[in-house]
């Protein structure tokens, strides 16, 4: 427990979210004899939360006027924060002095490293603070108040040139903007990262992000002391297909300057290469374009190395592979080894200022210790870091025990490789709830760290990304809901519950099976009210919330200040508003259902199926868009990344497994789209491609596709078109919850819930044809009473009907789903008779 007083210090073990309460507002006097109003309150939020802290007083204004010292080897980039954040304060002016002296100012700032220059440790002393010389790498020590000398200080002092940019970044999120100046609390923050290596991999499948995505990126990891970018785009074709080709100057120019833009953000930039699809492991000549492409990279200032083997055959391709490893235990394992070590002693280790390479194993996931997993680990170099995915491709969850049985079957350091929040696995869905269920001390089970692999989507990805900076610096603090909420209130900033709105409809994930946190509840609150007399109060709070969700992608348009997220997210947000007036609209009809006005339900169902047939989204293509790809086979296996074309001559279908995306072709014209294993059409072909969205994302309904000479093209004419918004909102809850009340709606009589238990009992809903008996003879009572008019016979035998559903699903001879509708039915016509 937390006591708030004077003075205190935070564990690291708690969360950092706290309020400072002061008695009373007083009026502070400072040097320049203006009078401000101390804050009555204070929420010091920082994040990603610091390691310690300690409140040592009430703070002070930051004045018009302020001092700020540096040495001459102190970080730029942080001398640039601290004074964009000065200038965002409203500072008029700042008098800054690189040689040591202090300028007579009411508030001073320095920043620094102690260990390189004097000044910075003499200030630090001054406020009674112990320096970060002691502390681990990229660490700080920022320090506020009153020095001995009754002088107004701000340190901010870094064990290191990252430590002290860290320290910068704290002190923007310090300030408490005021009415008339911001004010700066008096705190004492010892802070470090426990993870040493804390980012993201640009790893999916699909469009790659652009060059103005990666620069907004590397800024954002800045900020939220994210220290690891890994570039491996899949659908680069200089990463992968053309691995051996440079890259064009034009290119190789955009690389270099996100790899400045990487350094600026202290961001270790790590240029990665997927060759495993074509490589001969033991041929000189691949190796030496391996080298000439690496050292091109190396000459641009990348400094840090991956060579990937994920998603790919372990078949030997190249002839002298198959002679110099088939004898091997795990062929694949000991080629992949023999080129990974050769890379990491002809290049990594002569060329200065590189970083550890790090490599993705063809077995990536889980802890089974195959032969591949046991060559691979006895093999490598144990220098090179290796990436692992947890238990699964997408982890649910990541133990301690998980990580330290990855770690000794491997031998090796392992970074995280965590496949989340992308969703290139389901492209309906945009991921924006939090990290979850990774345990805080993998670092001491043989993880180094964390890279996330993020959405298509990059500024969407933010959101979820954010939470991961706060999980990966300090494990032990961290709290998914709270992370969340900070994340949306610093990307959304004055739209931010609007934000919250959108987000929360789109919360779960294969980490997290909860879904729309508040409309969720009032839906559950609604069904429960059917066996009560407060429906109205139930239906009144959903229709609030439908129509909160139907407002809010208006509102995040008109008040949310970034274009380019609100490009990504718009066939969602557009998805969101549909569902909001659909929803309202299934609210009225049951509301007036049981308010036996016919007529006003017969209206509000007709305006939901005017609503749902309208969910689509409009396509404007205002010149032909043509993409073309070399076909990969004709009639055989889907391999990884492959785009295949099945014939009638293949069979009746493709035979191909989920992990792909398919088109049905007719004449020339694309007749089908999505799934797999396609029925083939005897006047056309199906297009089929593993775990890619080339196809998704290139064709629509009546596209023109063509073949010729082993390449596919796809062609939208120029057009509007209307197609249907695929795109999925609140997983599991809106949706059903409309069928639901259509499906109320609709059995207005015991003879309709009689048809219904048959449409339950071919949908496989029922174990036992006794309870199907049993339930349907109870119907055809009831009928009777209400053919007859007998209201009091009706109500007590629905009652008795629901007390039957009860007896069957303590024999689980019902589904769950056939209990509850059913038995909302029942108190639907109960209230409807009473």
């Amino acid at each position: 427990m937390v006591h708030i007083r004077t003075q205190f210090f935070v564990n690291r073990r708690l969360l950092f979210c706290f309020v400072l309460m002061l008695l009373m507002p007083v009026l502070v006097a400072t040097n320049s004899g203006v009078a401000y109003a101390k804050s009555p309150a204070k929420d010091i939020s920082v994040s990603p939360t610091p390691q310690q802290l300690k409140v040592i007083g009430d703070g002070f204004p930051l004045t018009p006027v302020v001092g700020l010292v540096t040495g001459e080897h102190t970080d730029p980039e942080a001398i640039r924060e601290v004074i964009d954040t000065l200038h965002s304060a409203d500072v008029k002016r700042i008098v800054r002095n690189n040689d040591g002296t202090v300028p007579n100012t009411p508030v001073t700032i320095w920043v620094g490293m102690p260990s390189e220059n004097p000044v910075i440790k003499e200030a630090i002393q001054a406020l009674g603070v112990e320096g970060p010389d002691v502390l681990k790498n990229e660490s700080y020590v920022l320090a506020s108040g009153l020095g001995k000398d009754g002088k107004k200080r701000i340190v901010l002092a870094g064990k290191d040139t990252t430590g002290t940019f860290y320290a910068a970044q704290t002190f923007d999120q310090l300030l408490n903007p005021q009415s008339g100046r911001d004010w700066v609390p008096g705190v004492t923050i010892r802070d470090w990262p426990k993870m040493p290596l804390r980012g993201v991999i640009e790893g999916f499948y699909g469009k790659p992000w652009s060059h103005e995505d990666r620069l907004s990126q590397m800024k954002f990891y800045g900020e939220n002391k994210l220290n690891t970018y890994v570039y491996a785009p899949k659908d680069d074709p200089y990463h992968l297909s053309k691995w051996r080709e440079p890259y064009p100057e034009n290119r190789l120019n955009l690389l270099k300057g996100l790899v400045e833009k990487a350094e600026q953000n202290h961001v270790q930039f790590v240029f990665g290469l997927s060759p495993g699809t074509s490589v001969c492991y033991s041929g000189n000549d691949d190796f030496a374009l391996l080298m000439d492409k690496m050292q091109s990279m190396y000459d641009i200032g990348v400094r840090s190395f991956a060579i990937f083997l994920d998603d790919i055959s372990q078949n030997l391709r190249c002839e002298s592979d198959q002679q110099k490893f088939g004898d091997e235990p795990s062929p694949a394992a000991a080629a992949q080894a023999f080129l990974l070590n050769r890379f990491q002693q002809e290049f990594i280790a002569t060329h200065e200022n590189t970083n550890r390479l790090i490599t993705v194993p063809t077995e990536y996931s889980g802890t089974a210790n195959t032969i591949y997993q046991q060559q691979f680990a006895e093999l490598v170099d144990q220098k090179i870091i290796v990436d692992w995915t947890g238990p699964a491709v997408v982890s649910h969850e990541i133990t301690s025990e998980q990580a330290q049985e990855a770690a000794d079957m491997f031998g090796h350091d392992l970074l995280l490789w965590d496949n989340y929040p992308v969703n290139d696995f389901d492209t309906s869905r945009l991921f924006l709830g939090p990290l979850m269920n990774r345990d805080p001390d993998l670092t001491e089970h043989g993880v180094l760290g964390i890279t996330a692999n993020p959405l298509i989507q990059a500024e969407a990805s933010k959101i979820a990304l954010y939470t991961v900076a706060d999980y990966t610096w300090n494990p032990d603090a961290y709290d998914p809901l709270a992370s969340w909420k900070r994340s949306l209130t610093s990307f959304g900033g004055d739209a931010a519950e609007d934000l919250k709105t959108f987000a929360e409809n789109t919360y779960s994930s294969r980490l997290n099976d909860q879904e729309s946190l508040t409309l969720s509840p009032l839906i559950e609150e609604l069904w429960t009210a059917y066996e009560s007399d407060d429906v109205k109060r139930a239906a009144t709070r959903l229709l609030d919330e439908f129509q909160t969700i139907e407002q809010a992608p208006t509102k995040l348009r008109n008040n949310l200040d970034n274009e380019n997220f609100l490009k990504e997210a718009s066939p969602w947000l557009e998805k969101l508003t549909f569902y909001g007036k659909a929803g309202q609209a299934a609210v009225k009809m049951l509301t007036a259902q049981l308010d036996g006005e016919q007529e006003k339900a017969q209206h509000f169902r007709a305006e939901l199926d005017t609503i749902l047939a309208h969910d689509t989204i409009e396509l404007d293509v205002t010149e032909p868009l043509v993409a073309t790809r070399s076909l990969d086979g004709i009639n055989t296996f889907r391999g990884a990344g492959e785009l295949i074309q099945y014939t009638p001559e293949f069979g009746d279908t493709t035979g191909t497994n989920i992990w792909g995306y398919e088109i049905t072709v007719v004449d020339g014209k694309v007749v089908a789209m999505g799934g797999n294993n396609s029925p083939i059409p005897d006047n056309g072909y199906v297009l089929s491609i593993h775990v890619s969205n080339w196809l998704k994302s290139n064709a629509i309904i009546g596209a023109k596709s063509s073949v010729e000479n082993g390449k596919v093209t796809l062609t939208i004419p120029e057009g509007v078109y209307t197609i249907p918004n695929d795109k999925v909102m609140a997983p599991g809850v809106i949706q059903p919850f409309i069928q639901k009340a259509i499906t109320i709606y609709e059995t207005r009589s015991a003879a309709d819930a009689k048809s219904l238990i048959q449409r339950f009992v071919k949908e496989g809903e029922f174990s036992s044809d006794d309870a199907v008996r049993a339930l349907t003879m109870h119907l055809t009572a009831v009928s009777q009473y209400e053919e007859q008019d007998l209201a009091e016979k009706v109500v007590k035998h629905m009652k008795g009907f629901k007390l039957l559903l009860d007896q069957q699903k303590e024999q689980e001879a019902i589904s769950e789903r056939a209990y509850d509708v059913l038995g909302l039915v029942a108190d639907s016509l109960i209230k409807q008779w009473q």
